[in-house]
């Protein structure tokens, strides 16, 4: 029963630094335009297998990891606005 507590925490300890990123990236606010778009094919680990880079308006990277309904939303070249609240940009905001 310890054995099985013990690594509940370390699993739990072992994810908690990219559930803190997710979070603070959905309260971040910026604008940019799409870098590049990769698609990772056959990648079994996860279900986001799809990353869009964006280059922020103060010269910052961005890649967000997305599904491919999300993916084919972005376009290389256009600029869009990503609100707080959200974990990705307004694909209606492109320009």
């Amino acid at each position: 029963m310890l054995e099985f507590i013990f690594d509940f925490f370390v699993d739990f300890l072992l994810i908690l630094p990219f559930v803190l990123k997710k979070r603070g990236e959905t309260r971040q606010e910026w604008s940019g335009f799409v870098e590049e778009k990769k698609a990772r094919a056959g990648h079994i680990l996860t279900k986001y297998a799809y990353t869009v880079v964006f280059r922020t308006d103060d010269g910052r990277s961005k890649k967000l990891r997305m599904e491919k309904g999300d993916f084919d939303l972005y376009r290389e070249g256009k600029r869009y606005i990503k609100k707080a609240g959200t974990y990705l940009p307004d694909s209606s905001s492109a320009s």
